[in-house]
């Protein structure tokens, strides 16, 4: 994945309300990520998929 295609992925996210985006005007560029209003309603279910994929790729070593 290029730093192109990273940076569209999270601005639709941003967009869509599932993540916050925190900048800060600095040298280097400093910026962090959040769930967004939306997202934090989604945590418990991305934390068990998140939980199940981790073991996901576990197993396939």
């Amino acid at each position: 994945m290029t730093y192109t295609t990273l940076f569209r992925q999270l601005m639709t996210l941003k967009e869509e309300g599932l993540i916050a985006r925190k900048e800060y005007r600095q040298i280097p560029l400093k910026v962090e990520y959040r769930l967004g209003e939306i997202g934090e309603k989604f945590k418990d279910v991305l934390e068990v998929r998140g939980n199940e994929y981790i073991q996901y790729l576990q197993d396939k070593k």
